[in-house]
C-alpha cells in the first residue's frame, strides 16, 4: 500500500489532452487518469511507497512532458484503511 499519494490536476497545450493522457497511462505509478472540461484538462492518481520517490518520479516524468503547460499538485494527507 502506499504510503504517498497526490492528485495532479493538468493544463494541456490545446489538442493535447489524448495524448498527455495515453502517455501518464504507460506509468506504474498512475493509479487513474481522468480527462475533465473545464480549467484543467486531466486529473491523475499517482501514488509511490514514500514521498521521496513520489517526488522524483514528478520531476522526472510529468515535468518532462512537453505537451503540458501547467499542473496543481493536491497532496494527500490521510490515507483511510478499512
Amino acid at each position: 500500500m502506499p504510503s504517498a499519494l497526490v492528485y495532479i490536476l493538468i493544463v494541456t497545450k490545446y489538442g493535447k489532452k489524448k495524448q498527455v493522457s495515453n502517455k501518464l497511462l504507460k506509468f506504474k505509478e498512475v493509479e487513474d487518469i481522468h480527462e475533465l472540461y473545464g480549467q484543467y484538462d486531466i486529473i491523475a492518481k499517482i501514488s509511490a511507497p514514500d514521498m521521496r520517490r513520489l517526488e522524483d518520479f514528478i520531476q522526472k516524468n510529468i515535468r518532462n512532458i512537453k505537451e503540458i503547460e501547467g499542473t496543481q499538485t493536491l497532496v494527500v494527507s490521510d490515507i483511510p484503511t478499512k
